[in-house]
């Protein structure tokens, strides 16, 4: 019986999704290298326009600066963007001003890697819709077969 209880739950491990969430400041203007020495946010990154983006053969239309957490199994997105959202909170204040300054598009992206059948809660709570309206950030989401 116990070993059957262990089969189920790793069953339902298995089928949880899996969400990826990332905030990237992009620009068709400027170069954002600076950014990753600057805010020395755990996971930050840049690309360069014309890169090809990750896993694929399509050139970027912007350069770009991003965090990204790692994937998480869960059923809430706003899990996920909570915790994106702590990681860049130490630097809130300038990112604002960078992109207000700097005229640049701000990005919350949610992948979420889902079991056919085993749909998350695509739910966003107040306090996490506020905290990326005070970025002037878009949201999207790409949902994908595991």
């Amino acid at each position: 019986m116990a070993s059957t209880m262990l089969d189920i739950d790793a069953d339902l491990a298995l089928r949880t999704p899996v969400v990826s969430a990332s905030f990237r400041l992009t620009s068709e203007r400027h170069v954002l290298d600076h950014l990753v020495r600057e805010f020395q946010i755990e996971g930050g990154q840049c690309w360069q326009k014309g890169d090809a983006e990750e896993g694929t053969d399509v050139a970027r239309r912007a350069y770009g600066w991003s965090v990204t957490l790692p994937p998480q199994r869960t059923y809430s997105v706003d899990t996920a963007i909570s915790e994106l959202l702590l990681r860049l909170a130490p630097e809130r204040d300038t990112i604002v001003q960078l992109v207000r300054m700097m005229e640049l598009d701000a990005h919350v992206c949610l992948e979420v890697k889902l079991a056919p059948g085993h749909l998350p809660v695509l739910h966003a709570s107040p306090a996490t819709i506020a905290a990326m309206a005070a970025y002037n950030a878009a949201c999207s989401v790409e949902l994908l077969e595991l």
